[in-house]
């Protein structure tokens, strides 16, 4: 007999299963997927709402101990997979046999502090390591423009640790209104750029601030370039061109905050000037 509230094992056939794959695939788009025993408690402790769990035997009891957790397996939304099953249907090679179903937040970013925006970063774990680095130093939120990796597939969440689901991110967002929005609050719209820009120790943005972040390949579109009063670029030293756009995020957001220390940019911005 099983004890109470124990979660009933599926067959990899079941309907909840073929769901769960939908979900993973992001054909639901409401829903989406945590992948991961760590991430989904962080997730649940913070107070994102479970909708449904699935796990392997052996995670079960790391999952149980949770208190956020309990109304979940009382509810019966906790099910148990197979290890094979599960391996088959996460998102990840190496998965660590919990999925969480949760919802896709629905958020407006507002034209207050520093807000990124990413234009037309094609791969979900860069823009999942922006998200991060956004929340990391202090953002208020993430803008993703139409043509943007989906910041809510399971990779994104993974690459962001969570926090597409708990900083504002908004979706397919046009830039202009909300370069318009900042201007009107007497704030600066920017653009990262490789080495034509302001050098970041140079660089005294205002208050509230829209930094645009470009497509690994191309950088920012002629549209989103032609709206920004300004550029800024990280000095690098030869031969390195260009940054991962998720390092350039995590160089000048900390930058921002105050917490790069900036005698290290001076030094190397020196450097460059005195080649």
């Amino acid at each position: 007999m099983r004890e109470p509230h124990a979660p009933e094992p599926l067959g990899r056939h079941s309907a909840r299963v073929a769901r769960l794959r939908r979900i993973v695939q992001r054909q639901e788009p409401e829903l989406t997927v945590v992948d991961g025993l760590k991430l989904t408690l962080d997730l649940a402790a913070a107070g994102v709402p479970i909708v449904e769990l699935f796990t392997v035997a052996e995670r079960l009891e790391a999952l149980r101990a949770s208190a956020a957790l309990a109304p979940l397996f009382a509810a019966g939304r906790a099910h148990l997979l197979d290890p094979s099953t599960s391996a088959q249907i996460a998102p990840t090679r190496q998965t660590q046999g919990v999925l969480a179903v949760v919802a896709t937040p629905a958020a407006r970013v507002r034209p207050v502090g520093v807000v990124v925006y990413l234009d037309r970063v094609q791969d979900p774990g860069n823009v999942g390591g922006v998200i991060r680095c956004a929340a990391a130093f202090g953002a208020t939120g993430v803008a993703c423009s139409p043509g943007c990796a989906d910041p809510f597939s399971p990779r994104a969440v993974r690459g962001s640790a969570g926090q597409s689901l708990l900083l504002p991110v908004e979706v397919e967002a046009p830039f202009g209104p909300l370069a318009e929005a900042v201007r009107r609050a007497g704030g600066e719209v920017a653009a990262t750029a490789g080495r034509t820009g302001t050098p970041l120790p140079r660089w005294r943005p205002r208050s509230p601030l829209l930094l645009a972040f470009g497509n690994e390949g191309q950088g920012v579109s002629p549209e989103v370039a032609a709206a920004c009063q300004a550029q800024v670029s990280v000095p690098l030293r030869d031969p390195v061109e260009s940054l991962n756009v998720a390092a350039s995020a995590a160089v000048i957001l900390a930058s921002l905050a105050g917490v790069a220390g900036s005698p290290i940019l001076e030094s190397q911005y020196r450097k460059g000037r005195s080649r």
